[in-house]
């Protein structure tokens, strides 16, 4: 077909430019694959409004939708969805590099929060959605808790909590009350609504259940969800939570960051000694279980004490001086008031694995995590006006602000033990912690529990009814290289309890190598009840042991 005109033509550009269109769109569909509806409903997605969604509270904007088919992941892909899918308690197999076709989808609920969803092709999809909560500070939308969630079948999403960040960096907070709502709790409700309104358009149906799963300020998300929004999620996954956000960072992070700074910020501790420390703790309490396997099942029956680690007069290598050892002792300390009332745990004996990086900097330009949670948090978030430039941080005393905290507490703390409404709701909870994690030591999750397991007894109510605390061995913060068994299906164990009726009495717990291959299993319990070791039998395998209490 040829069209021919000249500039003395008397047809007009418009007319012109649409015949030469129309001709252009008849030569694609010749010449391109023809699209399956399913394709162009996809595709079609960046084009509907869900500007009105919640009265137009929750306000949506799809900026990006495309239907992927045949994706082969790199393999950085691979390895971050397969690490991801452990936090997230749906584990996929080491092995999986192929994703299932799906819808992706990316956009942005107002006023900033960006996310990714991806929808499983129609006749895959399981009917059910999760929502990935972010972790840390936030500021980053993650594809790989996605990738990992599609493998499941799961239309699963992430997102960045209102603003863009990297690491423990607190900047995007100053002086903006919105974005710390939004980082708070409200992030996680409005993209719930929006991916509900975009999976409905896509499937033409709601999906039958809701998950939200999440490590650290993650699992804070879940737990928060249940309390503000409990009708948001049937099930919640919440792992190592920082369910008291505010005493996290201003308690505990702020009193290890002092207990390995000295006055001048220099650090006290560097990652040479670690090693020595973690090999000293492992020798005085690793048998307590009664089985000598690198692991500590439960460090409140360990009594290591590190001034056994201190220098003898005249030796400077292999040992601690005694400034190192009174930094290790405060380490392993609780926080306490001036009343000398407990205000939060120390760090668990085991954890010390985790000590390179969250209390010995990584680098020798940075300082420890516990450093930038700390004070970033201090002088961004935790006032209603940032902290002056050349506030000293050592200046800060929680005892004397605790009262001018309160507002912000009230905002972002998620340890109100009134969980009634999310269990009448019929809501499920899995929450689980690592003994071994040196970012939230996992006493603050047993308190919190033990909060709530009073609180709804006094109303009449059983917390282990709807929620459950799963404390695991060896296990670090949000992290899969620990010595414990980080791989467990706790989604799996979720939906057995939420559809089936069945409650998780046990969870099986997994060690894996460098291959994907398990080279060792427990079962874990509900709390407080723990794995005992039976005595004999391969210490490898979860029928060695059996429910009971370490004594």
């Amino acid at each position: 077909m040829k069209i021919k005109f000249s500039l003395t033509s008397k047809v007009s550009y418009p007319l012109v430019f649409m015949c030469v269109s129309s001709v252009s769109t008849q030569l694609m569909a010749q010449t391109e694959p023809q699209l399956s509806a399913e394709e162009r409903a996809c595709m079609s997605l960046r084009f509907d409004d869900f500007s009105k969604l919640e009265r137009g509270e929750a306000a949506t904007n799809v900026i990006e939708s495309s239907f992927v088919k045949g994706y082969q992941m790199n393999a950085t892909e691979s390895e971050w969805a397969y690490k991801h899918s452990r936090l997230m308690g749906a584990p996929i197999p080491r092995s999986q590099t192929q994703l299932p076709d799906h819808c992706l989808v990316k956009g942005y609920v107002s006023p900033t929060i960006r996310f990714e969803l991806r929808l499983p092709a129609r006749a895959v999809w399981n009917q059910k959605y999760l929502l990935n909560a972010c972790m840390g500070f936030c500021g980053d939308v993650s594809p790989y808790p996605p990738m990992a969630g599609i493998v499941r079948h799961y239309a699963t999403m992430s997102h960045d909590g209102g603003h863009t960040a990297y690491g423990f960096d607190g900047k995007w907070a100053r002086n903006n009350q919105q974005l710390k709502i939004d980082f708070a709790y409200r992030a996680n409700h409005v993209v719930a609504v929006a991916a509900k309104a975009i999976i409905e358009k896509f499937y033409h149906t709601q999906p039958q259940y809701s998950f939200i799963t999440g490590c650290s300020k993650g699992g804070h998300a879940g737990v928060m969800a249940a309390k503000r929004y409990p009708n948001d999620f049937d099930g919640v996954i919440a792992r190592g939570p920082t369910v008291n956000y505010t005493d996290v960072n201003l308690v505990n992070c702020m009193d290890n960051a002092r207990a390995v700074l000295n006055d001048r910020n220099e650090p006290i501790l560097s990652s040479q000694e670690i090693p020595m420390i973690a090999s000293a703790v492992m020798s005085a309490c690793d048998h307590k279980d009664g089985l000598v396997d690198g692991v500590i099942s439960d460090p409140r029956l360990c009594d290591f004490d590190p001034q056994t680690l201190a220098c003898e007069a005249g030796k400077v290598s292999n040992c601690l001086s005694k400034q190192q050892v009174e930094a290790v002792k405060a380490l392993y300390a609780p926080s306490k008031n001036a009343q000398d009332d407990i205000i939060y745990g120390g760090l668990p004996y085991g954890s010390e694995p985790e000590w390179v990086g969250w209390v010995t900097p990584l680098l020798p330009q940075l300082q420890p995590f516990a450093y930038y949670a700390a004070t970033e948090y201090l002088k961004y978030l935790a006032y209603p006006e940032a902290l002056d430039v050349d506030y000293d941080w050592w200046d800060f005393s929680y005892q004397d602000e605790k009262e001018n905290l309160k507002e912000i507490s009230q905002i972002i703390d998620a340890d109100d033990p009134d969980l009634r409404q999310f269990k009448e709701s019929g809501g499920k909870m899995i929450v689980l912690h690592g003994w071994s994690d040196a970012a939230i030591p996992a006493y603050a999750t047993i308190d919190w529990y033990e909060n709530v397991e009073t609180f709804m007894h006094g109303h009449h109510q059983e917390v282990r009814d709807f929620a459950r605390l799963f404390l695991l061995p060896g296990v670090v913060h949000c992290g899969i290289d620990g010595p414990g068994n980080s791989t467990y299906d706790a989604i799996g164990a979720l939906e057995a309890w939420l559809i089936g009726g069945v409650a998780p009495d046990s969870l099986l717990t997994q060690k894996e190598n460098d291959q994907g291959e398990v080279i060792k299993e427990q079962p874990a319990y509900p709390y407080p009840i723990q794995a005992v070791y039976k005595g004999k039998g391969d210490p490898t395998k979860a029928t060695s042991f059996h429910a009971g209490f370490l004594k």
